[in-house]
């Protein structure tokens, strides 16, 4: 019982003069690390981020941790989770990307009303032109006159179909394979994002129980805090890295893009009446 008191001391809140020990590094969080903080005396140097691309296809990948691993990061962020919401230290204050995060909500929303928008009035031009069809189809039965002329009228009741559902596949191709292109996009720079608030919570409880161990005093468990802290930053730099360069390709451009898959869904509504118009004119009898 007295090996563990201790260790539950951690939790406890630590007075205002540490806490502004803790806040000295600026206003992020998880800053990328610069040459001056980068471990010089541990392995952990060698694991320096060269090639984000390679970090990316998984060629840097995260080291297997083991299952005691995980759970003592789960802990350790519950810990740092509740300290917040108890007022008992600041939140995070990973600005830019809790930003980020929040604009990146927002374009998946829309893209995903448009998206749904182009589905509905594609498969409304499908319902609509298989209604034409169905009517020209009984009134040719119903009807009395040439037999060519009724014949006409079902054909081109066929026909204004058939360019519906090549209108439906071009916009599933087209159109709407581009916005779920996209939209997979922006989920992967979510999920990156989620990722790395976990990391960044890591961090920040690098932090605190660091604080705690040099107000104790304690030499040596110092230096594993010290260790635990270089490691938790150098993860969450690592994640930072790859989010910026999944940034790169998907903000370039985004609200051109989406403006083109709008041109190019009208176009091809248009195109398609085009047609409906040239049938029709096609099976009218010029007197």
């Amino acid at each position: 019982m007295a090996s563990s008191t201790p260790r539950r001391r951690e939790n406890e809140s630590i007075t205002e003069e540490q806490m502004e020990h803790v806040r000295q590094d600026g206003n992020d969080s998880c800053p990328l690390l610069g040459e001056e903080e980068s471990p010089a005396t541990t392995d952990v140097r060698c694991h320096q981020i060269r090639d984000v691309r390679r970090i990316d296809n998984g060629a840097l990948g995260c080291t297997k941790r083991s299952l005691a691993q995980r759970i003592r990061s789960r802990k350790n962020r519950f810990v740092q989770h509740v300290l917040v919401a108890c007022h008992l230290i600041d939140p995070s204050r990973d600005l830019m990307f809790k930003q980020e995060l929040s604009s990146n909500k927002v374009a998946i929303e829309k893209l995903t009303t448009i998206r749904n928008s182009v589905f509905a009035y594609s498969e409304s031009i499908v319902s609509l032109s298989t209604a034409i069809c169905c009517f020209t189809g009984n009134s040719a039965r119903l009807q009395d006159g040439s037999q060519d002329a009724l014949a006409n009228v079902v054909v081109e009741g066929s026909n204004i179909l058939e360019c519906s559902l090549v209108f439906s596949d071009q916009v599933e191709k087209s159109v709407l394979a581009k916005i779920d292109h996209r939209i997979a996009e922006l989920e992967r720079v979510r999920s990156l994002i989620t990722e790395r608030a976990k990391l960044v919570v890591d961090v920040e409880y690098a932090e605190r129980v660091l604080a705690l161990e040099q107000q104790r005093g304690h030499v040596n468990r110092i230096a594993e805090r010290k260790h635990a802290l270089q490691v938790a930053r150098l993860e969450c730099e690592k994640a930072t890295r790859i989010i910026l360069e999944q940034l790169k390709f998907v903000h370039p451009n985004q609200d051109t893009d989406v403006f083109g898959l709008l041109q190019e869904s009208v176009q091809l509504v248009a195109q398609f009446f085009r047609r409906g118009v040239d049938l029709v004119n096609s099976a009218v009898p010029c007197h």
